[in-house]
């Protein structure tokens, strides 16, 4: 009998952790394959915009475009709390309408309020930034109305994707990779051949932005129809909801303002030929990057579901593995960039210009990524054992760094400095940021192993209570 329990109990076991593989492996397949689409799309079009609109209209349009990323971050933590709780094993279908529900509510408002926001901001810098002086009134004030739309609907998309996310489905959830991500790339640089007006350029991806959230309704309406659907706050639940996500929410903004300070700073000590300079090695040092953030969107519901007994030292070596196989990508890259850099760039752009001052900063910037490309993963980690707050600190940390470092550095330097104070502020965090990762995931394993053992001795004598 005993046999039978220890061999049933190995089946299980073994079952599980070929679930689990099976499952990670798909879903990460699914993911990369979405991303190497853009990822290739991105790599012809922004040769392809850049000889169409010119240097410094390219950059003025990727400082434009930059306020849509940046208006994403402000959901304060609300989508990631909102994947967590309806990734939590036990949570029942009451509980997952009722998270639902609010965090539509929530995203409507955000969304609403951040579209007026972003209109204002921008109305405002058109008068006093000197990098829009490249654009006329009118295409800046056009402009200016579809970014403040794309702003609200983008928004909603983001409530909408948790679901997805949740779920698993990472072939719904890659839907805005695939019709965004073309309208971003391919489509507009194709109609910039014909149109080199970036408003126009910004009212073609408005159309795929709707198209995307028109898609993502009629899949929502299937797990919540009727009134399960529609926006209702729920005072409890946006309370927890907020509880989690305002702890992961400086991460996350910290994270956004480190991908785009960089065109501030530049756009207002340097030029938007700065911007152009430095944001073409960031993007491919970003593209890097994403692949394994592209492993880690998969991991985050995963690792929730995985925080029990018989499970979280499989978590562990998981994470082991995918670190060190981020690090020996992470040198390759570093290899590459100095070998093979500057003739890949040269072939790419077919700008000499623009590559003179961009290679020096692809150079520096692959130490970045061979750090910053160890954290997506670690984060994941930490926000599912509900300790968000971690790399809250951290990344509000690297962008605190980065930012003083930069204001020393760029107007001694220019754009070679700020990608110094990029490489300067990783050196420091990174590092801690893992120690801390470790150390948590310890105390998790030997919590759950003590709270086993307690549990599992019961006295021969008298019936647990």
């Amino acid at each position: 009998m005993t046999l039978n329990l220890v061999y049933n109990k190995l089946e299980l076991n073994t079952s599980i952790i070929m679930s689990i593989k099976s499952s990670l492996i798909k879903n990460t397949g699914i993911n990369l394959a979405g991303y190497f689409y853009l990822l290739v799309a991105s790599f012809f079009s922004i040769s392809v915009l850049l000889g169409n609109l010119g240097r410094d209209i390219f950059g003025v349009y990727i400082f434009l475009a930059s306020f849509i990323s940046l208006a994403s971050v402000f959901d304060f933590g609300i989508s990631n709390a909102v994947v967590r709780r309806l990734s939590l094993p036990g949570t029942t279908q009451a509980e997952k309408v009722k998270t639902w529900k609010t965090s539509f509510a929530i995203f409507s408002y955000l969304s609403l309020t951040l579209s007026l926001i972003i209109f204002g901001l921008l109305q405002y810098l058109s008068g006093s930034m000197a990098v829009f002086s490249h654009l006329d009134k009118g295409v800046l004030f056009w402009s200016t109305c579809v970014l403040s739309v794309i702003v609200f609907i983008n928004h909603l998309n983001t409530h909408f994707l948790t679901l997805p996310q949740a779920q698993q489905r990472f072939d719904i959830f890659n839907s805005k990779t695939i019709l965004v991500g073309s309208a971003n790339t391919i489509i507009s640089a194709i109609v910039s051949g014909f149109f080199p007006n970036v408003a126009v350029l910004f009212f073609v991806q408005l159309m795929f932005h709707l198209l995307t959230l028109s898609f993502l309704i009629i899949y929502s309406r299937r797990h919540f129809s009727g009134s399960d659907f529609g926006p209702s706050y729920n005072k409890k639940e946006g309370k927890e909801l907020f509880s989690f996500g305002l702890k992961n929410f400086v991460a996350t903004l910290a994270g956004q303002a480190e991908a785009q300070i960089s065109n501030f700073i530049l756009g207002a000590m340097v030029s938007a030929r700065a911007i152009t300079s430095f944001n073409i090695p960031q993007n491919i040092v970003a593209k890097g990057a994403g692949v394994v953030s592209q492993f880690a969107q998969v991991f985050f519901p995963l690792s929730a579901s995985l925080l029990e007994k018989d499970r979280i030292k499989k978590l562990k070596s998981l994470v082991l593995g995918v670190e060190s196989l981020t690090l020996m990508g992470g040198v390759l890259a570093v290899i590459l960039s100095f070998t093979i850099g500057e003739p890949f760039l040269l072939w790419w752009l077919k700008d000499e210009i623009v590559v003179q001052s961009a290679y020096p900063v692809l150079r520096i910037l692959s130490f970045y990524f061979l750090l910053v490309s160890l954290t997506p993963v670690p984060t994941a980690l930490v926000q599912g054992l509900n300790k968000p707050q971690v790399p809250s600190f951290f990344g509000a940390l690297t962008v605190t760094l980065e930012v003083i470092a930069a204001l020393v550095l760029v107007p001694k330097l220019g754009v070679i400095g700020m990608a110094y104070a990029f490489l300067f502020s990783v050196i420091i965090t990174v590092p801690s940021f893992l120690i801390v990762t470790w150390i948590l995931l310890q105390r998790e394993i030997k919590k759950l192993t003590q709270s086993d053992d307690s549990i599992s001795y019961v006295s021969p004598v008298l019936p647990p209570q």
